[in-house]
Parts: structure tokens; sequence; C-alpha cells
């Protein structure tokens, strides 16, 4: 009986690990050769090593990786330093024109651990003037290391020597204004130790891509990394923080510094989620309560305190991030999201401000009307929020996103479902309910090119369709912002009063029937208004949920066609109903969303008939999300 074993692409061979070290070894040699010792070590960071950690990071997740570490073709070392030398050098490595977005944000955590290493004021800089007595300190310091333990007096007076003279070079160094002055730079075992934890985090993501090339890159691969490594991380942050601390009120602001840096390298996010940063404050405050009993009853020095209590507590912290990477991933780019579609005062003033009724709610809601009705949300593809695209495309390719996203069965499954909860109408007609995407393109062209729907856009049916504008009926939907007035989709119609008749072009059902899969994804661009309704209105007193109700009047997704737009609006509600939620709990408010998206069109006139097209703009995909309390009524008193 034979057992065969695979290997978990995760899991780094003996050659992968030294193609890693090999990569770590040329780069720190390199730098620690090449920067400038008269510049403070965060500059160096900046000017010296972000070009050649860009160039390994092109190599080792796009470039061809043997023929750079076994000194064939690529002209291994060579090569690499001719790249890290030229900054404008083209790097043909088969790769995207640019990083993505997440890999490019672990470059920048990793890059900004280097630059803490050090902490670099003024007692952290050696004075030293690049002359000849400079030269006679160095020679007289390499005189002493030669006289080793000797003990003859020529050592006593060559000791003697290297003092008087670097008293003198100092006190000139001090009063010159045009003196140099020697930075510490980082140590030769710190940078090598660092780089390679990068590069084999790179190396596993390049080795998961090979195994599965058609998947987008795993960023995150810290689930994979063995208890040795975690122990690397770890040392390296324990003994970063003995350097960087001298008294107690540093402690707090040290660690979470290097703790929360380190997280963004190995969860690859740009920002951390609450959940993260309450975690790091929670081990942080149990790790000085450690070490203040310790201090004060005299048991060990910081040294040991650090190693006795900081780096179990580390330890357990990076195991907690290896099992739940994915939630936490999750919360943080949830958190990318809402600071870059939210300004941050109305977040922190939503956030802190207690209500005392529904009036005082309507009236703040009023007051920051203007904010509330125009959130603009970015494109889906681009800002990388659908379940498959965890990375974000960075080159913003509309057409390759949509049709990778559409490709995934599961996602189209689930959208399709999800679609099957809405009620959609196409101009006022209800759009059949549908279990595939072809079906629901089947659906959408007969609408499209049916005779009331022509009749819609022709002169006469907009006349008609203006005059019946006026008297229509406040939806359900409504509240007193007043948002759907422009609900009419005979309103702003362009075009004169031509009378072509109009044909929907082809190309149209398809764009509709990729928007509408997007557009219903609960798990990607469908999820966004719960979020920031959560994110404003929510709070540990208050759970935000989405309402359900038997009785829909109105369609809650509406697609309505112009001549030269087609405008699709997501409507939802959502409840504000107090902890603890019970059968019986109403709602303290009730908030209405509309997420809206414009499809230009491009008519083209051809033998009377007009087809329209999708015109692509610099807007295409941006979304516009309205957030209103429900309309209510004052109820007058009884008395």
């Amino acid at each position: 009986m034979s057992t065969s074993t695979t290997t978990n692409p995760g899991t780094l061979s003996a050659t992968a690990s030294s193609q890693a070290r090999f990569f770590a070894t040329t780069l720190c040699n390199w730098y620690l050769a090449t920067l400038d010792p008269y510049r403070p070590h965060t500059e160096n960071v900046q000017s010296r090593l972000r070009h050649p950690v860009h160039v390994v990071t092109r190599r080792i997740l796009y470039g061809d990786i043997h023929s750079a570490t076994d000194g064939g073709g690529g002209g291994g070392e060579d090569d690499l330093e001719a790249l890290f030398n030229d900054d404008d050098a083209e790097m043909n490595d088969g790769g995207p024109d640019s990083l993505t977005r997440r890999s490019a944000a672990r470059m920048e955590a990793f890059l900004a651990s280097c630059s803490v290493a050090l902490r670099e004021d003024y007692h952290d800089i050696e004075n030293v003037m690049p002359t000849a007595e400079s030269s006679v300190v160095a020679v007289g310091a390499k005189d002493k290391k030669k006289g080793g333990g000797g003990g003859s007096g020529k050592a006593a007076d060559g000791e003697k020597e290297v003092v008087t003279v670097t008293s003198r070079a100092r006190t000139l160094s001090m009063n010159s204004t045009k003196a140099h002055h020697a930075y510490r730079q980082i140590d030769h075992g710190d940078l090598l130790l660092r780089l390679e934890l990068y590069c084999r985090t790179l190396r596993r993501i390049r080795s998961l891509s090979d195994a599965n090339p058609n998947n987008p890159l795993s960023e995150c691969v810290i689930q994979y990394e063995p208890k040795k490594s975690i122990r690397s991380r770890v040392r390296l942050i324990v003994q970063t923080y003995l350097r960087n601390v001298d008294c107690v009120r540093d402690v707090h602001k040290t660690l979470m510094n290097l703790i929360l840096r380190a997280t963004l390298e190995v969860l690859a996010v740009e920002v951390w989620c609450e959940e993260v940063k309450s975690t790091v404050d929670r081990i942080i405050s149990e790790y000085e309560h450690k070490v203040s009993f310790a201090s004060l009853a005299f048991l060990s020095s910081p040294d040991n305190s650090a190693e006795t209590h900081l780096a179990p507590l580390l330890t357990k912290y990076f195991e907690y991030l290896q099992m739940d990477w994915q939630t936490l991933v999750s919360k943080c780019e949830l958190e990318r999201m809402l600071r870059t579609v939210l300004d941050d005062d109305l977040r922190h003033f939503f956030k802190d401000a207690v209500f005392h009724s529904v009036g005082h709610i309507l009236d703040t809601c009023r007051g920051h009307r203007d904010s509330l009705d125009n959130i603009a949300l970015p494109p889906p593809w681009k800002e990388g929020v659908f379940g498959m695209v965890g990375g974000g495309e960075a080159s913003g390719d509309m057409e390759t996103a949509i049709k990778k996203y559409c490709s995934d069965a599961s996602l189209v499954k689930q959208a399709l479902r999800d679609l099957r909860r809405e009620v959609i109408t196409v101009n006022g007609q209800i759009l059949s309910p549908a279990h595939s995407s072809m079906e629901l393109a089947e659906n959408l062209g007969q609408i499209l090119n049916s005779n009331q729907l022509a009749f819609q856009l022709s002169p006469r049916g907009r006349r008609l369709a203006r005059k019946k504008s006026s008297k229509r009926k406040t939806t359900n939907f409504t509240s007193d912002f007043g948002l759907e007035e422009e609900s009419g989709f005979s309103e702003g119609l362009s075009g004169g009063e031509s009378d072509a008749s109009s044909k929907i072009d082809i190309g149209i059902v398809d764009v509709l029937t990729r928007r509408l899969l997007i557009a219903a994804s609960r798990t990607g661009a469908g999820g966004d208004a719960y979020f920031i309704v959560r994110d404003l209105f929510g709070g540990d007193e208050v759970v935000v949920v989405p309402h359900h109700s038997e009785k829909i009047n109105q369609g809650t997704i509406e697609i309505i066609v112009k001549l030269n737009s087609v405008i699709i609006k997501s409507h939802a509600k959502f409840d504000i109903i107090p902890k603890p939620i019970e059968s019986d709990t109403d709602a303290l408010i009730q908030f209405h969303t509309t997420t809206t998206e414009t499809i230009y069109l491009q008519p083209k006139v051809d033998a009377s008939v007009t087809t329209l097209k999708e015109k692509k703009t610099n807007m295409t995909g941006w979304r516009t999300l309205a957030i209103r309390p429900a309309y209510y009524e004052k109820v007058p008193n009884s008395r």
C-alpha cells in the first residue's frame, strides 16, 4: 500500500528558501555599501532602499527568479545591482505596469518598519568631522584594536590619543556650521533578517501564484509561516523596542507603532481596523501591568522583562493573525473603504453624537444633507471589493475586472440569488426573475427592445411622461429630503424632438446584465450602503439591520433608460434597533439609501434608426450613495 504526499505551495522548499535568502543578502550588502553615512537613517531608507526593494519585489513576484539566483542568463548579483543603481531602469519581468494595491501596501509597511528600526534624535548622532582629524581617530582606533590584549604602554598612549582627537573633532563640529554628521545606520544583521522575512513572504506568494496561475495573487500568506519565522518577527519587534524606549511614557506609543506596522506588512493592508487596534492596545496594557509589577518588586531588568513578558504576548498575537487573517483583512479593507468615501469630520461627528429623539436625528441629518446626499463610491472593480479581486486592479482595467468577476460561477450564482430577492423595474416594467446570466440578458433584451420602451423613448412618449411626472405621488422610498424627485425616466432627455426611432445596441444588454450582477452582490458593491450606514449610525447600544417587509410598492432596483444614459438605482432600507434585540423590539428609526450609477450612452443615427451604445468617461463606474431618514409625520397630541 503506497501513500502519496502533496506539498503545500505555501510551504517553501529548500530551493525557494535559498532564493529568498539570495535576494535578501544581495540587497542588504548593496544598501549598506552605498548608503550615505552623513544622512539620517530614515532618509537613506527612502532614497536608497525604496527602489531596490521595489526591484526585488517585482522580480520575485513576476520575474525569472532562477536566472537571477543560479548565475545564468540573468547575471545574478551583477544584474540586480545594475537595476539597483538605475532608478529609471525598465523591469521587463512580464508583470503588470505597477504593483497591485496590496502588494504596494506591503512594501510601504516594510519600508516604514525599516525606518523606525532606529530612533533618530539629537542624541543618536555621532558628530564626526570628515577631515584629517577624523582620519587620525579612525587610525588610532584601528591601532588600539590591533593592540588587543597586549597591555603595552603604546596601546595606552593610543587610547589617550583617540580620546583627545575625538573630543577636538566634536568641539569643532559643534562650532562649525558646515560640520558633517555621521548618523547611526541600521545594523547588518537587523536589516538582513527583515529583508529575508520580506523576501520569503514574496516567495510564498509566487509559489501559490505558480500553482494557481488563473487566480489573483494571494496577498496575505502569514497563515503559512512556520514558528521559526514568527519567532524572528517577535525578536525584531522586541529588539527594536528595547533600542527605542528610554522612559516609561514611551512604552505604549512605541509598541503600538511597531506592532501595527508589522501587522500592516503581514496582512498586506493599508490601514488597520478597530479590532486590530484594540487587540494591540490590550496586549500592550497587559505587558505594562506585568512590567510595572516586576520593576516595583526589583524582579527583572527591562531586557529580561521584554523577553519574559513581551515576547510571549507577541507570539500569541501573531498566532491570532494566522488564525483570523481572513476576517481581519476584510475588516481592514472595509475600514479603508470607509476612510476613502467618508469625510473624517463627518465620521467623527456622527460617532460622537448623542441623539435624544427622532426629531433630533432628523434635524441633524438635514443639517448635513449635502454630505449625506452625495457620498461618492469609486468603481468596485478599481477598489478591489469583489470577492475574487482581493488586491484590486492597479491598472483600473474595467472590462478585464468585470469579466473576471462575471466568469466566477460561485459569485454569479450568489448575485443571481440576490437578484431574485429584488423587484427590478426597467422604465416601470417589471423584469422577470432569472436563474442564469443568459436568462437575465434575454429578459433585459426583451424589455429594452419592446414596443413599449420604444414608445417611451419617442418624442410623443417623452412629452406624455413629462405630463405624468408632475402628478406622480410620493413613493415609499421618498424621505423629507425629496431625493427621488428625478426618478421619472423621461426627465432631462436630450436629443431634441427627432422622429427617428431608437434601438438599443446589443452591447448595452450585456453591459446592463453585468452591472446588475454587480449592483445586486451583497458581498461586493451591494454591501457599501449597509456598511456606511452602520459606520455612521451604529454604535455600542444599537444595531443596524436590513429592513424586511413583505409589501413592496416600488422596485428595489430601478433601471431608467433615457436617450443619453441608463441609470441604475439600488434602493435599500435599514432599521436602527436598540440592544438587546427581542422578537418584539421596534426600530428606533429607519434610514433609506439609494445607490445611483449612470451609464452614459452615445446615440448613433443610421437610416432613421438611433442606436444607443455605451460611452466611456472618466466617471464610468462611479456611484453616488444618498442616505436619509425615512419620512416621518408629526402626530398631534390627542389633548
